[in-house]
């Protein structure tokens, strides 16, 4: 690749859910990947959705094995790759998380805390005692700066990742992103 360009390919899955989990709950993830305008999605999805898994006793691990495969080619590291994730029992949110993918080739295992918006106003509160949560309409807002000091959010358990990150021709450019 003499055009001055890198590639970054990202293997791997979103494990398990650390969430209050009661028996005969019904969990699923989507998760998207957010990235700046220099990066070219080359292969992989961009977005997914997991199966919905069942828990069939009290727990706090809902187990999803969820694959991620993508491949990324920039000329710019601005804008590094995140991964925004949504969890939902049922219809209901139950939180989102977001990361950046590792810089470091190799095996990384991530630990994403998960949070879900509070209601902003007298009436939305008034509407969780009936069971109704605030959902952002877009989640790959978390990815950016702009307003999400505005959103109130309380923690609601953890989501777990393990990633396979390969990185190509980022040290012929003098990047370094330190030793694997």
């Amino acid at each position: 690749m003499s055009d001055g360009s890198f590639l970054v390919s990202v293997d791997g899955q979103i494990e398990w859910l650390e969430v209050l989990a009661p028996a005969g709950s019904r969990w699923h993830c989507k998760y998207e990947f957010v990235s700046g305008p220099d990066w070219q999605l080359i292969g992989g999805l961009e977005a997914g959705l997991s199966q919905t898994a069942n828990v069939i006793q009290n727990g706090d691990k809902v187990t999803l094995n969820l694959p991620i495969q993508i491949v990324y080619k920039s000329t710019n590291p601005h804008g590094w790759p995140q991964i925004v994730l949504s969890v939902y029992s049922g219809l209901q949110l139950e939180g989102y998380g977001r990361a950046h993918l590792p810089l470091q080739p190799g095996m990384h295992s991530l630990e994403v805390p998960l949070s879900r918006p509070q209601p902003s106003s007298f009436l939305g509160y008034l509407g969780s005692l009936f069971g109704y949560r605030p959902e952002l309409l877009q989640p790959k807002m978390l990815a950016t700066t702009a307003g999400n000091n505005l959103i109130r959010m309380v923690s609601s358990g953890d989501a777990k990742l393990s990633l396979n990150i390969i990185n190509q021709n980022l040290q012929n450019l003098g990047y370094d992103v330190g030793s694997s």
